[in-house]
């Protein structure tokens, strides 16, 4: 079943039929940028993320919410795996590795979140600060932790996902224009456009997580300033533990929490060298201790 329906602030497009989402795919194939934010759930069976909605939100028109869980994730394949479409995201790394366990490769994200940092010094670099920043809208996130999984889903679930990923692209235009300004717009989006999506090995599960490759490991000074902060969160639960402190995790995992910067526990699952024992152990006083490092 989809329908059309028109809100105040973002007009969209239920689709949770495979024929007609094949369609809207195919439509949207020839849009050079797509605004992109996925929706996910816990499957209790298989232990691991799963992708519940995938949002794509075209310059013009309406945002086209597709509910994976009903329809599949093989009609949006095509166009989420073209090298021809660029899709902006913000903290694109978790959609880019939620996607990935759905067996989708993604041929290159380009993430907000990255150009953010590059371009504004916030306290914080969610979509919601940025959209009351750049635009003084403030964005109700009370959805985000909603059940993703429960059909049918509310209007104000569906209104909230394609809010996001409209965000995302206008979020993208304008921070694209302030760091145009600056002379720093080609650098901006080499640095924060993902590599493409690597497949798995034959017969094993898609890996959850990757240390940044190419430009991603270059480190800019608020980054560096991160990582020194959490060096020192490191060695003090280190030697609260006894144990040395590259048992509590290397440089590479507090390199990437520097980069990506998660704000949830299910976002910490993404990051390089964190495993489900250590997320469950300490997570909580991780993200913690990342958000202080954050502050300005």
């Amino acid at each position: 079943m989809s329908w059309l329906e028109r809100s105040g602030r973002v007009t969209w497009r239920y689709v949770a039929d495979p024929a007609e989402l094949r369609e809207a795919a195919e439509a949207l194939g020839g849009e050079r940028l797509l605004g992109l934010d996925t929706e996910t759930c816990w499957d209790v069976k298989t232990s691991r993320m799963e992708v519940s909605l995938v949002q794509l939100a075209p310059p013009e028109g309406d945002v086209l919410v597709a509910d994976v869980l009903a329809a599949g994730v093989e009609a949006l394949k095509p166009l989420l795996e073209s090298p021809e479409t660029k899709m902006i995201a913000h903290n694109a790394r978790f959609d880019e590795g939620v996607l990935r366990g759905a067996g989708v490769l993604t041929a290159g994200l380009v993430d907000t979140l990255r150009m953010s940092r590059m371009a504004l010094t916030l306290s914080s670099h969610s979509l919601a600060a940025l959209a009351e920043h750049l635009f003084g809208l403030p964005l109700d996130k009370t959805f985000q932790k909603s059940n993703w999984r429960r059909r049918p889903l509310t209007r104000a679930q569906i209104e909230y996902a394609a809010l996001d990923a409209r965000m995302a692209l206008l979020v993208y235009d304008e921070l694209s224009r302030l760091l145009a300004e600056e002379g720093r717009l080609e650098l901006a989006l080499r640095v924060s456009e993902l590599a493409p999506s690597e497949p798995a090995e034959p017969g094993k599960e898609p890996r959850k997580k990757r240390r940044p490759a190419g430009p991603e490991i270059v480190l800019t000074p608020d980054e560096k300033r991160v990582v020194k902060a959490l060096k020192q969160w490191r060695l003090g639960r280190a030697n609260t533990q006894r144990v040395p402190a590259y048992m509590i995790c290397p440089d590479r995992t507090l390199e990437h929490l520097a980069r990506e910067r998660p704000e949830t526990l299910e976002a910490l699952a993404n990051i390089y060298g964190l495993g489900e024992s250590k997320v469950r152990s300490f997570g909580e006083d991780l993200l913690r201790a990342l958000r202080e490092s954050c502050q300005p």
